[in-house]
């Protein structure tokens, strides 16, 4: 993604275009591995850790970027959401995968219908774990 595509996608969400958030933002929407703030800080080390987590909070804020918190490791991940998808997590090793394969227009009509809410986004965790690849034996 180009500096001007990240400057107007922050500007179109309200957000001052700062050389940390670009940074932050850029790393995010180019790395899907669902990173931690530490893990962030890790790779982007010129920025300091209190920070990442200040952007962060802006960035989530905004909407242009969701929390994933419901791992074993008990710490927040961060994932760039300028695409709507929803995840697929394993809880025994905390793997996050983004999915977009499912069309949520039946889910926000239902919603729709049942609430009366104009439905604005949403935000959907899966969870399991890879199929066991040996046969049954009988």
């Amino acid at each position: 993604m180009t500096e001007q595509n990240l400057r107007g996608i922050l500007a179109e969400h309200g957000l001052k275009a700062t050389s940390q958030r670009l940074k932050i933002l850029d790393y995010l929407a180019t790395n899907h591995t669902h990173p931690t703030a530490e893990m962030i800080h890790k790779d982007l080390p010129m920025i300091s850790l209190a920070t990442v987590y200040n952007t962060l909070e802006h960035l989530v804020k905004s909407g242009l970027v969701i929390t994933i918190d419901q791992l074993d490791d008990g710490k927040h991940h961060y994932d760039y959401y300028g695409e709507p998808h929803y995840h697929i997590i394993n809880p025994e090793t905390n793997e996050i995968i983004d999915a977009n394969n499912f069309d949520m227009r039946p889910l926000f009509e239902a919603a729709r219908e049942i609430t009366g809410w104009n439905i604005s986004g949403y935000h959907i965790e899966v969870y399991g774990h890879p199929q066991d690849n040996k046969k049954d034996e009988a």
